[in-house]
């Protein structure tokens, strides 16, 4: 298979080549991750006492809760997500969706992954600052959101 010049795996050359993850803000690549976390949902219940009942309380279904997602060990050469990130962070709540895709393989011929709708950062981590290092480095950035979708499927 022919690389695809529009392809970020396209090339060892990549900036996020190694990378386990892509980060991508209005459908542009704007980061690359070594690891996310916290991609989950949870059913909260609300506990009923039946009165005449006493061998159990009842559980009924409450909302939906998820974390926080963390993406941790990054590099950024996109302008784009540090100055998203400061104007956050600076108070003025810009809300974003956020996809995060999975490389399957150094071609990127299979992609997946997760979309966080009205993504916004709550946490901003760096890292030691060591030399060599071209871009900017992230140790961690926590983003909250409304709520997300598996995506799966090749790349276009």
């Amino acid at each position: 298979m022919s690389p695809n010049p529009g392809d970020p795996y396209a090339s060892q050359e990549s900036p996020y080549a190694d990378y386990n993850f892509l980060v991508e803000l209005n459908g542009s690549t704007v980061a690359g991750f070594r690891d996310v976390s916290g991609v989950n949902m949870e059913l909260q219940t609300v506990e009923y006492q039946e009165g005449g009942v006493n061998d159990h309380v009842h559980q009924l279904p409450g909302q939906f809760a998820h974390a926080n997602v963390a993406l941790q060990r990054g590099l950024s050469k996109d302008t784009t997500f540090w100055e998203w990130v400061q104007t956050v962070m600076s108070g003025t709540l810009e809300k974003r969706t956020v996809v995060v895709k999975m490389k399957s393989d150094f071609q990127g011929d299979s992609l997946w992954g997760w979309e966080f709708a009205n993504a916004y950062p709550v946490k901003w981590s760096g890292p030691d600052l060591t030399t060599g290092q071209n871009g900017m480095a992230i140790e961690t950035v926590e983003l909250a959101y409304e709520r997300f979708r598996k995506i799966s499927g090749m790349p276009e």
